[in-house]
């Protein structure tokens, strides 16, 4: 993991020294400013001398072959990501770079499990490769859940198996940091076998967390087996008891999950330095209209948190959490990512941050350069995914579900949706039933939710029951299915469903919204079902168009395309579904829908 310098020879060493003395002139410096110091949470005034990528001098007076006048800004470290599923933009790296780099975002941590669950190992290599070269940092945690449940499970079906050995193979890359996300913590504190050799396998890094809900003895487990960090906390209480165990908790605000008001309290002049920021799945629709982590750092400010407590979380917390020494800090020696920073009232904080401009590597990011530099990596991204969706032709009488003999209603088990949340209720509820079949209830919002099983070609699918969405009419599909990405549909009318379905199905991947069996919106993404390669303001005009279509279905999420994906993540309680059926996830058992 990266040192606090790294100089390539004697001569470059010589060359820094010589210019942090101010023998020699910075390539800029940043005049008459006030920056942040972590280490005290002090704002410091004075000039700010960069060379080479490095910041060489703070405080003292320098020259600079380019000055700017610094004197109505402050200089923050670059902000950091430190969990992110860059497939949840709907970008390839490059185009994800060009979304959040101009809005100080200047580092990230990747976990790859979406493509990973699509693809495997060569997932992950593409991953790998599809970042390098990059202005935009990306350090990848390698997915330790492929598929979230463990195989042995039997629970859903992905399109690979990753174990122990396909991981410690890509040990040895310079940017992969750990193991992402321990998501089948039952599994953990069963001490089933596979996972325990991947906790093994990765002894001495990072082992990253995902446990929502754990407390207690339980919790005590997690933490002994070596994870270390947690973005899954969705109340101040479970948070601050992870931080008390030694956990690195993570605030996360995504497009779906939004726990930043309730868990920004939890940051003290202490916490900062070991409580991180996260986006998790943000698509770039928001990351337009609101921002990306500076849009966390926004939220903190208008409610009133010290600017030095939450720029410190923004950077340095998730540097060190990370072991990234060479960055996190405006001071001699470390990287030159900054963010140049003001209220955006003069004077007040509460009004909000305007970010002014961002450094990478000393660099100014600047938007037109980084749409050049994604038109020239194409190539390179594109190559060796092939097909997506291994699917059959559907019909309505694929989405029927039977109900026990000579009813009038059936009992069924419902998945309750809540808003903001990727954590689901199982709800129970009375249905009308005709001609033997379960039939949905517009009038409680319950429709029908269906997975279909899309990697292997095996016709496998489930249909159940969800609340919560409000259609009225109409259908949404889309190839984004946590974690394993089958296809999943939902729909007010079995014919419309299969329509979106079929639909989805000829795109090879995306997100289709129908409000009939001709009238339908799609958005390809033909990288896996998850990306595609176009530029991020004409996906955000998609998904905004698509959205405004679900609305007149009558669907009232905010964000219906990942709130409907992560129906079927088999690890966030309650209840969720797969293609091999309903999922009770408090006792990781198959359930029946009908009851």
């Amino acid at each position: 993991m990266p040192g606090k310098t790294h100089h390539r020879s004697s001569e470059e060493l010589a060359a820094h020294i010589r210019v942090a003395r101010g023998l020699e002139p910075a390539d800029l410096v940043i005049k008459h400013t006030r920056f942040l110091d972590v280490y005290t949470g002090a704002f410091l005034p004075g000039d700010v001398a960069v060379y080479r990528g490095r910041i060489v001098g703070t405080q003292q007076a320098y020259r600079g072959r380019r000055e700017l006048d610094g004197s109505s800004l402050m200089v923050v470290p670059g902000f950091i990501d430190a969990h992110v599923h860059i497939e949840s933009s709907l970008l390839t790296p490059a185009r994800f770079q060009q979304a959040v780099l101009p809005s100080g975002t200047t580092t990230v941590i990747w976990d790859p499990h979406e493509i990973a669950n699509v693809r495997g190992v060569d997932g992950l290599r593409w991953a790998l490769a599809a970042t390098e070269g990059l202005d935009l940092d990306v350090f990848v945690m390698l997915s330790s859940c492929v598929p979230s449940t463990g195989p042995e499970r039997e629970l859903e079906t992905s399109g690979a198996e990753l174990h122990a050995d396909d991981l410690t193979a890509l040990c040895g890359h310079p940017r992969v940091l750990g193991l992402a996300e321990m998501m089948n913590y039952p599994g953990l504190l069963g001490g089933e076998p596979d996972v325990l050799r991947k906790l093994l396998a990765f002894q001495g890094r990072r082992l990253d967390g995902h446990c929502p809900g754990l407390r207690g003895r339980e919790l005590n487990a997690y933490g002994a087996a070596g994870i270390h960090s947690c973005h899954e906390s969705t109340t101040l209480d479970e948070a601050r008891e992870k931080l008390q165990k030694g956990f690195h908790v993570l605030i996360r605000e995504g497009s779906c999950a939004k726990d930043a008001d309730a868990l920004l309290p939890l940051l003290d002049d202490y916490s900062s330095a070991v409580v991180g920021l996260c986006s998790d799945d943000r698509n770039p629709a928001d990351i337009a209209r609101e921002g990306h982590i500076n849009w966390i750092v926004d939220k903190a400010l208008r409610a009133g948190h010290k600017p030095e407590v939450i720029f410190r979380a923004a950077g340095f917390a998730a540097a060190r959490a990370y072991g990234l020494e060479d960055r996190g800090v405006v001071a001699p020696g470390f990287l030159a990512d900054v963010c140049l920073v003001r209220p955006k009232e003069s004077g007040r904080w509460s009004s909000g941050l305007a970010v002014e401009a961002v450094y990478k590597r000393g660099r100014l990011v600047e938007p037109a350069a980084l749409a050049a530099a994604s038109v020239s990596s194409r190539t390179q991204v594109l190559d060796g995914l092939g097909p997506n969706l291994r699917l059959a032709a559907c019909t309505e009488a694929d989405f029927q579900v039977p109900a026990a003999p000579g009813l009038s209603q059936q009992r069924v088990l419902v998945i309750g949706v809540r808003r903001r949340q990727i954590v689901t209720d199982a709800l129970e509820a009375m249905v009308p039933v005709s001609a033997g079949r379960v039939r949905m209830d517009l009038d409680q919002d319950i429709v029908k939710v269906a997975v279909f099983e899309r990697h292997r070609g095996t016709g496998r699918r489930s249909v159940g029951f969800v609340k919560g969405f409000g259609l009225r009419r109409g259908a949404i599909a889309t190839s984004i299915n946590h974690d394993s990405h089958n296809a999943i549909v939902i729909g007010a009318d079995e014919a419309v469903m299969a329509a979106a379905l079929n639909r989805l199905r000829e795109i090879d991947g995306g997100i289709v919204v129908a409000s009939d069996a001709t009238s339908l919106e799609v958005l390809p993404l033909p990288i896996g079902g998850l990306m595609c390669d176009r530029a991020p303001d004409e996906v955000a005009a998609s998904l905004e168009r698509l959205r405004g279509f679900a609305k007149t279905l009558g669907c009232t999420l905010e964000e219906p395309f990942i709130q409907l994906s992560f129906l079927a993540l088999p690890v966030i309680p309650s209840l969720k579904i797969t293609d091999r059926g309903l999922v009770d996830v408090e006792q990781f058992r198959l359930v029946g829908a009908v009851l």
